[in-house]
């Protein structure tokens, strides 16, 4: 991300944790600027781990609290990693899917595709469930990484 567009996401970011009732503290801070410019998901431990380059760094507790309150506002999501882990990454605005390298780890955001929907209405029709929302994540290399 632009320093610009980071900006605007940490704006954006404190104006939903004030009309929320929340405050924006110095940890919550440290936190959300590590994720808003980071340039692919980061783990819990990850973003602690940035955290500890910063003066007066937030505990691994402070960490995974403003996680979930940035998860709970629907600021950040989860992004499911080779291994298991969970990396968090700004919210896109949109019908979004990501392509994830498995070796270094680089993820690709691409324009999602509404023909998905039909498979959609099809599940729904066949199995009576009720698709409310959908994460399509793709697992691959890079182009970098494959050549």
């Amino acid at each position: 991300m632009t320093v610009s567009v980071i900006d605007q996401t940490l704006e954006k970011w404190e104006y939903s944790l004030k009309q929320h009732g929340y405050r924006v503290t110095s940890p919550r801070l440290k936190v959300m600027e590590i994720i808003a410019s980071a340039k692919s998901p980061l783990t819990p431990q990850e973003i602690y781990q940035d955290t500890l380059k910063l003066p007066d760094p937030p505990g691994i507790a402070s960490v995974y609290r403003t996680l979930d309150m940035l998860d709970d506002l629907g600021l950040i999501q989860q992004i499911h990693q080779p291994g298991g882990c969970h990396g968090f990454w700004p919210t896109q605005e949109g019908h979004k899917h990501y392509l994830i390298c498995k070796d270094c780890g680089h993820m690709r955001v691409v324009e999602g595709n509404e023909k998905i929907e039909g498979y959609i209405l099809a599940i729904e029709d066949k199995t009576g469930f009720q698709v409310e929302e959908h994460w399509l994540q793709f697992f691959g290399l890079c182009e970098g990484c494959v050549k």
